[in-house]
């Protein structure tokens, strides 16, 4: 008896181990996310930017909560081009913020997740100041035709 005991406390314990670890999978991965936040005639894709498939994945499936059939663009990139593209974002952010404060707020705003393995932060931005961020983060991937692309498309998708 007491070794079944035993063995059911074993695997609660290495179960409970196991649920912990896919919690907190996350803080293995680098993730920038762009979404529109607002009403819209006309679909705007998320984008979802990581260094690694499964950052993206993990992105995409659970914290925008999306299943396959809903439609997202999924790139996956160099370190390298993550680590630019992250600090334009976060660099774009105060500049974006004392221009903003100008401005009344707008019910619609572009939202920017970066996720690292150190922190979360999400920026939001008014669809002028996004436009002028999503310009910066084209040149910085002016080699990956595709996420240029994706971007560009969600530029026009924003634009008044």
């Amino acid at each position: 008896m007491t070794r079944k005991i035993a063995s059911i406390l074993i695997a609660f314990f290495v179960i409970s181990i196991a649920h912990s670890a896919k919690s907190q999978e996350h803080m293995q991965y680098s993730v920038l996310a762009i979404e529109y936040i607002g009403e819209s005639d006309k679909p705007i894709t998320p984008i979802v930017i990581s260094d690694s498939g499964a950052g993206a994945e993990w992105y995409r499936t659970v914290v925008l909560k999306r299943s396959e059939l809903q439609l997202t663009s999924v790139h996956v990139v160099s370190a390298s081009l993550l680590e630019k593209l992250v600090a334009d974002a976060e660099l774009w952010h105060g500049a974006a913020q004392r221009e903003q404060g100008k401005n009344p707020k707008s019910p619609e705003a572009v939202s920017v997740t970066v996720v690292t393995p150190q922190s979360k932060n999400t920026f939001s931005y008014d669809t002028k100041s996004a436009i002028s961020l999503l310009d910066a983060l084209q040149k910085c991937c002016k080699h990956n035709e595709s996420l240029r692309s994706d971007l560009s498309h969600f530029q026009s998708r924003i634009r008044p």
